[in-house]
């Protein structure tokens, strides 16, 4: 599938991301694992009652800038339960003085996108991008962040894709335990609104960042507060 990036400016499962806390890239870009060429983090996705959905690995490809100011292109590919890719994009990290921001499409449902995983479809995207600053806090609001996605065939659009997220705010800290190991976290909570088509969709969700700057779980509800599912790092 061709991906139409000159919209993205540069990053959502259910949102389903990657994330960064102020603690340690106050100090050091480079300190964060996937500011580093060959770093792979691995989250697996569970529908709402437990079960492995897929599993998805970001692997940091490319690394560019000197210091405190580099920009990274990290590419994720999705498995299904049988571990044959479905998916495959990249996008874009950056990190400046320890202000991280991470291209939206990082946060956009990629099995929506895999559903039109055709040789003759063509995604033309325009995104924000979410922002992490130094010094996060409990009580601190966070930026919204909107993107859209038209699915082409022949300069024809199929169906737009939108995705906002937005009243991001950390409430406070804590520990979470996956397959890949135990941290302490900060406790994010946002709303979203997603539409596919004529499909409108809303909700909240939950997002629990370690200090190095990963985020080690995320969870998404529908409007009336029940678990659509969740994805949580399962390997680094």
């Amino acid at each position: 599938m061709l991906i139409d990036h000159n919209y993205i400016r540069v990053i959502c499962s259910t949102l389903f991301f990657i994330g960064f806390s102020s603690i340690a890239i106050a100090q050091d870009c480079n300190a964060v694992p996937f500011m580093n060429t060959g770093a792979s983090l691995e989250y697996t996705s569970y529908n709402k009652k437990g079960k492995k959905e897929n599993t998805t690995t970001h692997e940091t490809l490319s690394v560019t800038g000197e210091n405190n100011d580099l920009s990274a292109r990290i590419k994720a590919t999705v498995r299904d339960q049988k571990n044959e890719e479905t998916f495959s994009t990249e996008y874009n990290a950056t990190c400046k003085n320890g202000l991280f921001a991470l291209d939206m499409l990082r946060f956009f449902n990629f099995d929506k996108l895999s559903e039109h995983n055709k040789n003759n479809l063509s995604l033309k995207i325009d995104g924000d991008v979410l922002e992490f600053p130094v010094g996060m806090k409990p009580g601190d609001q966070l930026n919204d962040g909107n993107i859209a996605i038209k699915v082409n065939s022949d300069n024809f659009t199929l169906v737009t894709m939108t995705f906002k997220v937005f009243n991001r705010k950390i409430i406070g800290q804590e520990t979470i335990t996956t397959a890949a190991g135990t941290y302490n976290c900060q406790k994010v909570t946002f709303n979203f609104e997603s539409k596919f088509g004529i499909i409108n969709v809303k909700g909240t969700g939950v997002e629990w960042y370690y200090n190095d700057a990963m985020v080690v779980k995320s969870e998404s509800y529908n409007k009336k507060g029940k678990l659509i599912g969740y994805h949580e790092l399962t390997g680094i």
